[in-house]
């Protein structure tokens, strides 16, 4: 280290003195080093002008409470977090390289390059669009609150994956090629172990986060290799040879060329504790570039990797007017922040998320965050969660950001307490699907003020939304927002008691607004515009709908578009038989009852009902009728264990005369409330926080009069009243009481 008479340019103060940093040294560490030698402060650093080449992150904690870090010329001091990489030599005709020692040995690997000030396409296969693998994954996806998957997916269904062998040569280096398969709202990046040639399947390291085939989606992307190579400006790290191997752009002179190979995932760390957060930390006016990120998937949002700017347990802190840039992984990534302002701030061409931060009480303002998720596309712009323990907490505010290409949504907000406002949002959900502009399940949060437009749907999927409140929103206000241009403005899945009120929504043509499996909603002084037609999804989740002014297909109007509710079904519920009895313990095993699910969704009126999940499962042998109920809450502890139907927790089964109604308790009575003793009946809770409970019968054939026999129909239903939302949903609407099963409807015995 230097000496401290180096590093002390100017002491203002006994208590407070400024620090210097030039390109030539002292460095940032040595720096921050004296500033704690100095004693208390507050310190400030000036970096000057320059570009600065780190070989591991520079971190900083409570020690340096009462730091500001500051750029002497805002946007002219530039840290990477890698090496210049030199002596390019010509591969080819079109190609060049430079050997990079450690990367054959194993010791060095990266998944971007900075070129030129740009973050260049990684070598890929196709040149564009996707290659169509062969793989299948048939389970149910049964939402979030309801566990997920259906079954838990094998390691070798989240390891392998039957491809069409015109797509791969039989050339490709498995130790270079790195594999992105697609699933829905997000994707999985992975390395190969091995290419079965012959039986053409691949088999990934590490696993993927879902199976290859999950959701019907059948996209991938194989990126690094030489293969790839299709056009300039592109690159591939080969490790077989121990190269970077770069295509120029026309004019590009690589003997000139500022090529940044990263060497670390982080730049800068701001690292407090719970026992030592840091304090009135300020960081100002730095640009920081060339991030990695290691080869595992990012999972939902893209969310494991680091950030070139990492943020834990900060107080009363400061950062601004930073650009981040041509990172690999995410740019700013923080938790547990209080009173934290982020503003002003430049982040762009980023491999994962713009900004992903949790904590209470935070702002982001004035924050310009584009072109992220060029390498991992479930990446968002901006993703907060603030984890309510009170009513009255706040969580994050969301203050005039500008938004706008992104692979996937461009705001997410998490937990609830937010306040997203006057946000200038487009060009998201460019390549991802079931996102939005703005989207969370959030609740107690407002959406105020906010502009989306040219968000259109890329394939199939799930759709796109302007504001889209997911699996558990509640008592949120949408008001005084704009929607232009996008078919879907507002998207309300599993969602209850929301406000959307005095905005203005545009479409293009048609125009749908949705309120899947919701309930509760009003709908209020809104303007709508749509050359088409306004639809409504399951308009029975709006109870107040009142001065809204629709202009549609030429015509101006008040009223709520008309919607049919859905007819009875009269088809029958086919029943399988099994060869084996099920183990009623409350489990639900997949393997031991049929693979098909009936939702239990619709309410009296046979229209879908709010609130989370419920699906059954039916079987039957020569003794019995098996039916298997799973109930999803967003709280289990809200579960009631009694025996009052209408008020504790339930399942009731209606076959003919019979109606059975069993308990989260394990109780099983009749319609009457006697005990019943002739049917089995298991109950068990499941989950910690969310979760909820599982119901397995086995009701005896010869009790409900009936002997078993292909095709035979039993006039049944299936109701569920849920204690958390205070729901009853049945198999079918009776339009009348559950148990009338003449209005309900059919299973049949296969």
């Amino acid at each position: 280290m230097l000496p401290l008479s180096l590093l002390l340019i100017a002491v203002a103060t006994a208590a407070a003195a400024d620090f210097t940093v030039t390109p030539t040294g002292p460095t940032l560490e040595a720096a921050r080093d004296a500033a704690r030698q100095a004693g208390p402060g507050p310190h400030r650093i000036v970096v000057k002008p320059g570009d600065y080449f780190l070989a591991k992150p520079v971190e900083f904690d409570a020690r340096d409470n009462g730091l500001t870090i500051e750029a002497a010329e805002p946007g002219k001091s530039t840290i990477y977090g890698g090496r210049i990489v030199t002596g390019w030599k010509p591969d080819g005709d079109k190609f060049w390289f430079a050997e990079l020692p450690g990367v054959k040995e194993g010791t060095w690997d990266f998944r971007a390059l900075v070129v030129n000030g740009r973050l260049p396409e990684r070598a890929r296969m196709p040149e564009s669009g996707t290659f169509l693998h062969r793989g299948k994954f048939d389970v149910p996806w049964l939402s979030s609150v309801a566990g997920g998957w259906a079954r838990v997916p094998t390691q070798q269904e989240l390891t392998t994956m039957e491809y069409d062998p015109k797509d791969l040569p039989t050339t490709l280096d498995v130790r270079n090629a790195e594999v992105r398969v697609y699933h829905m709202w997000d994707e999985s990046l992975s390395g190969l172990s091995t290419n079965d040639t012959t039986a053409h399947r691949l088999t990934f390291a590490p696993a993927l986060r879902s199976p290859a085939g999950a959701f019907g989606v059948k996209k991938y992307v194989v990126f690094n290799t030489r293969e790839g190579m299709t056009k300039p400006g592109q690159w591939y790290l080969d490790r077989t040879a121990g190269r970077v191997v770069y295509w120029p752009l026309p004019g590009e002179d690589m003997a000139k060329a500022k090529v940044i190979a990263p060497v670390v995932e982080r730049i800068i760390g701001v690292m407090g504790t719970n026992a030592a957060p840091v304090k009135n930390f300020t960081l100002r006016g730095l640009s920081l570039q060339a991030t990695t990120t290691p080869l595992k998937p990012g999972g939902f949002a893209a969310g494991a990797y680091d950030g070139a700017l990492r943020i834990d347990i900060c107080r009363d802190c400061v950062f601004e007017k930073l650009e981040i840039a041509y990172a690999g992984g995410q740019a700013l990534q923080s938790r547990d922040l209080f009173n934290t302002r982020i503003r002003d701030n430049h982040i762009h061409d980023i491999g994962a998320c713009g900004i992903r931060s949790s904590g209470t009480a935070t702002e982001l303002a004035n924050n310009r965050v584009h072109h992220v998720g060029m390498y991992h596309p479930s990446a968002v712009a901006i993703s907060v969660h603030h984890e309510m323990r009170a009513n009255d907490e706040q969580g994050f505010h969301l203050f005039r950001n500008e938004i706008h290409d992104t692979p996937y949504s461009g705001i997410i907000g998490g937990g609830g307490g937010h306040l997203i406002e006057e946000n200038l949002i487009y060009r998201v959900m460019r390549e991802m699907q079931d996102g939005g502009a703005i989207y969370g399940g959030m609740k107690k949060s407002i959406l105020r003020g906010n502009i989306v437009r040219d968000v259109v749907k890329m394939g199939e999927g799930y759709g796109v939304s302007s504001y889209y409140l997911d699996e558990g929103a509640e008592d949120s206000i949408v008001e005084r927002n704009v929607s232009i241009g996008v078919e879907r403005p507002t998207h309300n899945h599993i969602a209850r008691n929301l406000i959307i009120r005095d905005n203005t929504f545009i479409a293009d043509k048609d125009m749908v607004l949705s309120f899947q499996r919701s309930g509760g909603c009003t709908f209020t002084g809104n303007t709508l515009f749509a050359p088409g037609k306004i639809n409504i999804t399951q308009p029975n989740a709006i109870t107040t709908w009142s001065k809204n002014i629709l202009y549609q297909s030429g015509t101006i109007g008040d009223a709520m578009p008309p919607s049919n509710p859905p007819a009875r079904r009269t088809y029958a519920f086919a029943v399988e038989r099994l060869a084996t009895p099920p183990k009623l313990d409350g489990e639900v095993g997949w393997d031991e009852w049929p693979h098909t699910m009936l939702q239990i969704e619709r309410d009296q009126s046979r229209w879908n009902s709010a609130g989370a999940p419920i699906f059954a499962k039916v079987g039957y042998d020569d003794k019995y009728l098996y039916i298997a109920v799973n109930i999803a809450m967003f709280e289990v502890s809200k579960l009631r264990k009694g025996t009052t139907w209408g008020e504790d927790d339930g399942i009731e089964i209606s076959i003919g005369s019979r109606v059975f109604r069993g308990f989260a308790d394990g109780s099983v009575r009749d319609l009457q409330g006697s005990e019943v003793k002739v049917v089995q009946f298991a109950a068990k809770a499941f989950g910690t926080r969310m979760g909820g409970w599982r119901g397995e019968w086995a009701i005896p054939l010869e009790a409900l009069g009936v002997t078993a026999k292909p095709g035979l129909k039993l006039p049944a239903n299936i109701a569920v009243f849920r204690a958390e939302d205070r729901v009853l949903r049945q198999l079918e609407g009776t339009l009348a009481e559950s148990w009338k099963v003449a209005d309900a409807a059919t299973l049949q015995l296969k």
